[in-house]
């Protein structure tokens, strides 16, 4: 009887959960660059507490990594000024993030999903996912502009859009795209039928608490300004 020769096969490095080829940008580290770029979007420099409370992690578990993000030369932390990606942090940012809204692109367009899953499935998949195969997926999906929550798939380009938090009464607007893509904010703003391609009147706004009255497709809703910050406009022509 053959003797059972060992199994030599093992998953190459790159396969490998958190290893990329360059060895020190894994997983982790590339969930903080693009969390650390979403927060500079948002507020510009970004404190440490900002980035723990985005990652759900503490204080100090930020500080730790922020010290190793500026090691690898993706961020420049200044104490009591607060964090900035460097060029190279933001490259990868954008390539992570144009990888991510790619990924969403195919979980709706192809696989069916609702547009409200899929970014936490992006991601998980957005890690494994080469820019060159990337590149194939938007080949596939025949180029298309922006993430089903209309975003544009590539970072850099502005659409000219503006918050409806900044709005005034009277204005008529088309929503273009929302920037909080948790499952619950994008089930909320979906019920108001606040949703990319949607035509809103402003009604009114009270002057103190920004509390905004809407017309959304004959429908009144009044929002919070927590609700309008995170929903893009532009007026309708």
């Amino acid at each position: 009887m053959r003797s059972r020769t060992a199994i030599q096969l093992k998953v190459p490095e790159v396969c490998r959960p958190n290893a990329t080829r360059e060895g020190q940008v894994n997983e982790t580290v590339q969930e903080y660059i693009e969390g650390i770029y979403r927060l500079q979007e948002e507020v510009g420099r970004v404190a440490t507490n900002e980035v723990a409370q985005y990652m759900g992690v503490s204080p100090a578990s930020a500080s730790i990594m922020l010290k190793k993000l500026a090691e690898l030369g993706l961020v420049e932390h200044t104490p009591y000024r607060g964090i900035l990606l460097t060029e190279e942090g933001k490259n990868l940012a954008q390539q992570v993030l144009r990888i991510h809204r790619l990924t969403e692109r195919l979980l709706t367009d192809i696989i069916g999903l609702p547009w409200n899953d899929v970014h936490d499935f992006a991601c998980k998949l957005e890690h494994y996912i080469a820019p060159e195969i990337a590149d194939k997926i938007a080949a596939a999906l025949n180029y298309p502009s922006t993430c089903p929550h209309g975003n544009p798939i590539d970072p850099t380009v502005d659409d000219g859009s503006w918050r409806l938090s900044d709005a005034e009464a009277g204005m008529e607007l088309l929503v273009i795209k929302i920037t909080d893509e948790r499952r619950e904010f994008l089930e909320y703003v979906e019920q108001l039928q606040l949703v990319p391609g949607a035509q809103v009147e402003v009604m009114n706004r009270t002057p103190f608490d920004g509390l905004i009255q809407i017309n959304v497709d004959g429908t009144q809703h009044t929002i919070g300004p927590e609700v309008a910050r995170y929903v893009w406009v532009k007026e309708a022509k």
